[in-house]
Order: C-alpha cells, then sequence, then structure tokens
C-alpha cells in the first residue's frame, strides 16, 4: 500500500499529517509513504528527518486576495509548474491513496491524483482542520473520494463533496498530556504547588501574546498562586523576555523558545492561553484542559474565531478578543478563572467532552478503507 500526504505551511497542517504518517507506519504492514509539499514551509524542516517517509517538493505558491496583476500572474505560473511538478511526483511514487491535508500546498497533488484517480486506481481524500473549509479544500471537496472534517458545523459548508466523515483532527501521541509529574515541574523550573497558567500562540508563536503576558510581570509576581510557562516561538523573542523578566525581578516565569514534548507542558497545566489554530484546540481538548482563546483575527476567513466559538459554544473556553488582551483584559480573565478550582474543573470537563483522541484512527480508517484493506 502506498500513501502520499499532500499540504503544509503552518503547524496547523503540518502536525496532523505527521500524525497520521506516524499511525500508518505503526499500524499497516509494508506501507510506502510520501509526502509532498513546499521547500518553505513546516514540512520542508521536519519530514525529510523521517526515514520512512520520502519528501517531494513543488513550487506552489499561495494566492492572497489584493494581489497587484503581475503577482496574481506569477503564483498563476507558479501553480502551472506546480501541476506539472505534482504529474511527475504522483506518475513516480504511483500512489493507492493520496490525503491532502490543507492548505494551497496540498492542491496541486490532490488534484492531479483526483485526475488521475480512474487510470491509475488512486483513491483520494482531503481532511479539513477548521470549522471553516479553506479555499484549496473548498475547490478539491467536489472532486475527491471522501472529505474528512474536524468539527460537525463543516458539514453544511461542503454540499457538492461526494461524501463527508467527521473525524475530528489526528494529534500526535506526543502532544497528549499525561498525568502531572514533579519531574515535569521540575524540567520546566516550576512550583508543583502553584497553578500553571500555559502561554503559546502555535507553531511560529505569538507577539501580541507574548507582549501581553510580559505586561501583566508586576501584577502576577505579586500573585502567590500563579506562575506562567510562556513559549515565545522563537530564540530571539524568548531571550528578549528573559532580559525583561530578569530585570522585573519575576520569578514565577519560565520562558521556551519551543517545547518539543509538549505533552509535559499541558500535563502541568491548569489553564491554556493560546491562540485557535485547529490543531492546538484538539491538543487542548483531548487533553480535557480549560482554556483562554485569543483568536488570530488575521487568519484566512476568520476561521480562527469560528473554531473559537465551537469551544466557548460548549463553555470549554473563555474567549477573548485580541484588542482587549492589548488593553490589560486578559489579566482580569486569567485571574478570575485560576481563582476559581470549581469553574476550572467544569470547562476542563466540558472540554475532555469535545476532545476527539481517537481521531487518528478515524483517518487511518478511512484511507484504509478507500484503499479496500481492513485494520488486523
Amino acid at each position: 500500500m502506498r500513501v502520499l500526504v499532500a499540504g503544509g505551511g503552518t503547524g496547523g497542517h503540518v502536525y496532523p499529517a505527521l500524525a497520521i504518517l506516524d499511525e500508518l507506519a505503526q499500524t499497516v504492514p509494508g506501507v510506502e509513504l510520501g509526502y509532498a509539499g513546499t521547500g518553505r514551509g513546516l514540512e520542508a524542516r521536519l519530514v525529510p528527518s523521517i526515514s520512512n517517509v520520502q519528501f517531494f517538493k513543488t513550487s506552489v505558491r499561495g494566492l492572497p486576495c489584493g494581489l497587484p496583476f503581475l503577482a496574481k500572474l506569477r503564483s498563476a505560473a507558479a501553480l502551472a509548474l506546480a501541476l506539472l511538478q505534482a504529474l511527475v511526483i504522483v506518475l513516480r511514487f504511483r500512489p493507492d491513496v493520496v490525503l491532502g491535508v490543507g492548505g494551497y500546498a496540498s492542491f496541486p497533488v490532490v488534484f492531479v491524483s483526483a485526475l488521475l484517480g480512474q487510470a491509475m486506481s488512486t483513491r483520494t481524500l482531503i481532511h479539513e482542520q477548521n470549522a471553516v473549509v479553506g479555499r484549496a479544500n473548498r475547490v478539491l471537496a467536489p472532486w475527491v473520494d471522501r472529505v474528512l472534517v474536524s468539527f460537525p458545523s463543516t458539514v453544511d459548508d461542503l454540499p457538492h463533496a461526494k461524501r463527508i466523515v467527521v473525524t475530528g483532527n489526528p494529534v500526535r501521541q506526543d502532544r497528549l498530556g499525561k498525568e502531572a509529574s514533579r519531574d515535569a515541574y521540575r524540567w520546566f523550573a516550576l512550583d508543583p504547588d502553584k497553578r500553571t497558567v500555559l502561554v503559546f500562540g502555535g507553531s511560529k508563536g505569538s507577539a501580541a501574546l507574548t507582549r501581553a503576558v510580559l505586561d501583566l510581570t508586576a501584577e502576577f509576581s505579586d500573585d502567590r498562586k500563579i506562575q506562567v510557562l510562556l513559549v515565545t516561538g522563537n530564540e530571539a523573542a524568548a531571550e528578549e523576555a528573559r532580559q525583561r523578566l530578569r530585570d522585573s525581578g519575576a520569578r514565577n516565569f519560565a520562558v521556551q523558545a519551543y517545547i518539543d514534548q509538549m505533552g509535559q507542558a499541558y500535563a502541568i497545566a491548569d489553564l491554556v492561553v493560546s491562540r485557535a489554530g485547529a490543531t492546538t484546540l484538539a491538543e487542548i481538548t483531548s487533553c480535557g484542559k480549560p482554556a483562554v482563546i485569543v483568536p488570530w483575527e488575521g487568519a484566512a476567513d476568520d476561521h480562527q474565531v469560528a473554531n473559537a466559538q465551537f469551544l466557548e459554544r460548549a463553555d470549554a473556553c473563555a474567549l477573548i478578543r485580541e484588542a482587549a488582551i492589548l488593553d490589560g483584559g486578559l489579566s482580569q480573565v486569567i485571574r478570575e478563572l485560576v481563582h476559581d478550582p470549581r469553574r476550572l474543573v467544569q470547562m476542563a470537563a466540558n472540554s475532555r467532552r469535545l476532545g476527539r483522541r481517537q481521531a487518528n484512527e478515524a483517518v487511518l480508517g478511512e484511507v484504509v478503507g478507500l484503499f479496500g484493506g481492513a485494520l488486523t
């Protein structure tokens, strides 16, 4: 069985893809795996280091709205070249199943595979992580054999799809929180007797969240019950934050540029403050964590707001807009929640009910099912 995954750009597309590749490698004997993406996205950094996955690059570029004519022309030329590259990749790898994980990087390979499907006996699926369907997946939906979605509300947004299955969003096992241990607290230089607020902005970090939290240094330093684990997303921002904390004398903050073992961070978190990327929310709910969600309002089609509202309606999170956090509103929300244990417990239970820890198996089942095999 040959499976080719296509897509990438950000962690929201790449990490679910890696979760499925890992699941396929562990579960399907003799499976051959490929990944098609760009040479610029996160996939170009992570996938080539995986020994059992062939990595293929295309030169496709996004086509943002409002570009000047010449820029649009260059993007269209890049798309034409990417379609030719995709044709070469598909003919070379000859996949039995192609899974698109969204983003413009997924379009060429999935589209070519769908067109060649009958001639090559190739079956195609796409997975939509967000509550609002992205442009690439919206175009591909009528062409592919199956559409997998993370949010039940997304089903109504794809009237022309042949078949839609609600699977949830795959999460890598190392991102799932285990029981909090004293070793985990020691690793992050934190106190197990304090309530931990984990703050991060997704795979690339968030300058706005980092700035908003650092602006609360004086307030939180006076609170003996709170400590903050801040993940900046890059080393330069982390060092700047550490210097600011040294200057202020704050001792209940720990700063990391990245956290490879995110499951450990989730395990010790009593409250998570984050953006509303679909993969981040899948991790938070799979771990059953209460959250303060600050959607990035520059996201395409405002999809992060729609993602966050799904949790808010279930009372699994507090939703706060970016303008409010920059005006100091984040402090009040965090304090109210951290000092209300019963509310945290209720939100955690609601979050856990939304979590789909079996999403990996659900997507895997659809991939293998299209191939005509069965899991043993």
